[in-house]
């Protein structure tokens, strides 16, 4: 029963997106409003929307044509180390999952494959934020500037709301990002900028999370273009 609701839920889904295929908005945007409509409630609706994004940037991403890059688009993953740590965690995951497997199923067949399923998910879930981070880069556009860490988090705020953009200090190995700042970048990286804003901005994380944020701290594979872009 599970199964096939979840199914109808996502044919539903796809269909009702499909329709709309030649609105301006991207398919995984329109995809994320039709499951709250078709869902309703918030928690479940942020729960299900996170992994059908593991699903969709992992596995479906691939058929998508490729889009050329407006000039309001600013990527972030070409000079970021995030396809190095894909790789060395795919291989970890891989490596000790089959050794795990073996191990454990002499001991208990399920737990064994539980397991694996588990791993499957972990792997799907890198490659799927790889993939996210490619294709879903910063954004300027109608007076709105948009940063994003791929699926995993995003803040969407006014232009005129920027009260300074300076050169942003990287963290110390073990501190953790003050509350009110919005680090969307992997701690191996090195930040470019930060954005001081004049009034604080809502910034959503995973699973539909919600806080506010007065400081954003961001790089870009093209900073020099983007500062320009900013100060037209």
């Amino acid at each position: 029963m599970e199964i096939f609701l979840v199914s109808f839920i996502i044919t539903s889904l796809l269909k009702k997106v499909s329709n709309n295929r030649h609105s301006e908005q991207g398919f995984i945007e329109r995809l994320s409003e039709e499951i709250s409509t078709k869902l309703g409630n918030q928690f479940l609706s942020n729960v299900v929307r996170q992994e059908l994004y593991v699903l969709y940037f992992s596995l479906f991403v691939w058929f998508q044509k490729g889009k050329k890059q407006s000039s309001a688009q600013y990527t972030y993953h070409i000079s970021s180390q995030i396809k190095t740590i894909v790789i060395v965690f795919g291989i970890l995951i891989f490596g000790e999952g089959m050794l795990f497997h073996f191990l454990l199923q002499k001991w208990s067949e399920v737990a064994a494959w539980i397991l694996t399923a588990l791993n499957i998910y972990g792997l799907l879930y890198l490659v799927g934020l790889y993939n996210s981070v490619k294709h879903m880069p910063h954004e300027m556009s109608n007076g709105r500037l948009i940063i994003r860490l791929g699926f995993q988090s995003s803040i969407d705020f006014d232009l005129t709301n920027i009260a300074k953009i300076s050169k942003a200090k990287a963290l110390d190995l073990g501190e953790k990002v003050p509350s009110d700042m919005y680090y969307s970048l992997l701690n191996i990286d090195s930040p470019q900028y930060e954005i001081m804003l004049h009034e604080p901005v809502e910034m959503t994380g995973m699973f539909g999370k919600k806080k506010f944020i007065k400081r954003i701290v961001c790089r870009m594979d093209e900073p020099e273009r983007f500062l320009e872009d900013i100060e037209k």
